[in-house]
């Protein structure tokens, strides 16, 4: 694995992998990271306040006495999205790796998910992201971005951190992360990004500079590893100004999009993040399997089922699905469920009957819901609850399977009154629940639309969402922002 950081590295003896490392400024200890031909290590040097070097150095590539086959330098399809804390056993996984190695950090000891949630949470999409690197539903590295000095004059300055999981290295998924930061870096407010690199570790300096950095400091002897001194190289990369064209259309200003720090900003820039995660879903085979799903089981849009199962893969919390009918959105949601590896619990409401429809005409919804489930192989993780979403029973039901645990995730794709149901259900949302409302928009002869519309509108005028962006052919997406103010 290999971690990157526009910094130091020390190249190993067959050339092959390389360190480096990322340093704090002050009272810094140098940290080292190894990347294999085409990924980069970056390591970060923590001051020794600082949670005793877990930035230290970052990741290891090790030296290989048999060439890579053709499939281990094969370039990875992946997409790169915001990490979520589901995803952090992966991250701390692939740090622990160099721990033993003693190649690239300090640390002497892994860590755990525990000791780093809360350095998890100091970042934010819109000003210090952390992006994971994702192929077939599996976390194969990760990006972050740090403040470089606490003064105030500093803040454009970014230092970031790259590992790449061992099996990974060698296959451009480091780079790839680094030139994702470097694209992003003026939309973040960034106007400039600096790492430290070992400064025997030319592998990784010549990777950086042919990115655009260049040289700018050289500290000679600053940190020691094992009694042996480490000279220090400070590179860094200038940004080009943030676009100042705001969007074609819409209720974001220039002025607005501006300041990354207003609510507006925040939004704007998730709501282009998102847009950004859905086009690269479109080249993993999930895209494919949901395709057959959406035909077979769903009036949703391709796009939205897409959606749900990245927010059920990427949520802290549950899921709850009001309106299950044959299962589109329930299979999409199960899917995600599935490859997040975390053992969340999806619940889905459906009160049964029939519809009639050219494509997905049923005569007994409950029936064709349950078969569809167990066609799909997802039965075991849906919880259905059979009954209206307003009744009391259902509400029983549904808060005792929950027990304590909050919703991550609600889809609601009922009837008209998409208020009462979030009444019902409002005291267990977490906060930023994600939301998918359906028949949001749609023809005038859908009796739906009307008052559904007029109840999100109502939320969203009085704060208590927050809309990401419109879906599909009628769905609505964003996040909840009720809270305990909510009445």
């Amino acid at each position: 694995m290999g971690k990157y950081h526009p910094g130091f590295a020390d190249s190993q003896p067959n050339g092959e992998s390389f360190a480096v490392s990322e340093w704090d400024t002050v009272n810094a200890v140098a940290d080292r990271i190894c990347f294999g031909v085409a990924d980069v290590c970056i390591s970060r040097h923590k001051s020794s306040s600082d949670h005793a070097g877990w930035f230290d150095a970052h990741a290891d590539e090790f030296t290989r006495s048999n060439p890579k086959s053709a499939q281990e330098t094969e370039t990875v399809n992946l997409i790169i999205r915001d990490a979520a804390e589901v995803d952090l056993p992966a991250i701390i996984q692939i740090y622990n790796s160099t721990v033993p190695t003693r190649m690239v950090t300090a640390e002497l000891e892994p860590t755990t998910v525990e000791a780093r949630l809360q350095w998890f949470r100091e970042h934010s999409p819109e000003q210090y992201p952390f992006w994971v690197a994702e192929s077939d539903g599996r976390v194969i590295g990760w990006l972050d971005f740090k403040r470089f000095l606490p003064r105030c004059a500093y803040r454009g300055t970014a230092e970031i951190s790259v590992y790449v999981d061992e099996n990974f290295r060698g296959r451009s998924v480091g780079q790839r992360l680094l030139q994702h930061a470097i694209t992003r870096a003026p939309s973040l407010g960034i106007t400039a990004l600096v790492g430290l690199i070992f400064g025997q570790n030319q592998p990784s300096l010549k990777l950086f500079e042919r990115l655009g950095f260049e040289r700018w400091a050289f500290l000679p002897g600053v940190a020691q590893l094992d009694g042996v001194q480490r000279d220090l190289v400070m590179l860094g990369q200038h940004c080009p100004p943030r676009c100042s064209a705001g969007p074609v259309s819409g209720p974001v200003s220039v002025e607005t999009t501006s300041n990354v720090n207003t609510p507006q900003a925040r939004g704007y820039k998730e709501s282009l993040s998102l847009m950004h995660t859905l086009m690269q879903y479109r080249h993993e085979p999930i895209h494919s399997e949901l395709l057959k799903i959406r035909d077979k089981y769903s009036m949703l849009h391709l796009d939205v089922l897409i959606l749900i199962y990245h927010f059920a893969k990427i949520c802290s919390g549950n899921i709850l699905e009001i309106g299950a009918f044959l299962g589109g959105a329930t299979i999409a949601a199960a899917f995600g469920v599935r490859d997040s590896g975390d053992n969340k619990k999806l619940l889905a409401i459906e009160p049964g009957g029939s519809v009639k429809h050219k494509r997905l005409g049923t005569r007994n919804i409950l029936r064709d819901l349950e078969r569809n489930l167990a066609r799909q192989r997802v039965s075991k993780i849906v919880n259905l609850i059979k009954g209206r979403s307003f009744d009391a029973a259902t509400i029983r039901a549904v808060h005792g399977t929950l027990g304590r645990d909050k919703i991550g995730l609600l889809i609601l794709d009922a009837d008209a009154a998409k208020r009462r149901d979030i009444e019902c259900y409002r005291n267990r949302f977490a906060d930023d629940c994600w939301m998918v409302i359906d028949d949001y928009y749609g023809a005038d002869s859908n009796e739906k639309i009307t008052p559904s519309r007029a109840d999100v509108d109502a939320l969203v005028e009085a704060g208590l969402l927050k809309p990401l962006g419109f879906y599909g052919w009628s769905t609505w997406v964003g996040r909840w922002r009720g809270g305990a103010g909510y009445r």
